[in-house]
């Protein structure tokens, strides 16, 4: 990656944080600028809901990729994803 900083001109790196990965200034801590990566929507599957019936979707989290049911928060229902 060839990033630049726009506040101070050194160069960008990759870092992973409790919040999922992002870009930050390799000047660390004189310079604190970030670029958060963009979340990916929901992606709908033809998979149902044990408990309401709702349609499941695939989100990603801290540790991957799972099925959830779309009309969270009234159902938490969540499942792995099996390969």
């Amino acid at each position: 990656m060839n990033l630049k900083c726009d506040k101070c001109g050194s160069d960008m790196v990759e870092k992973s944080g409790r919040y999922g990965p992002f870009t930050a200034c390799s000047s660390y801590p004189d310079c604190k600028n970030i670029l958060k990566e963009e979340k990916k929507p929901p992606v709908e599957t033809k998979e149902v809901c044990d408990k309401c019936g709702g349609k499941m979707v695939i989100r990603s989290g801290k540790f991957g990729e799972f099925l959830a049911c779309s009309s969270y928060p009234k159902c938490k229902n969540t499942k792995k994803i099996g390969k």
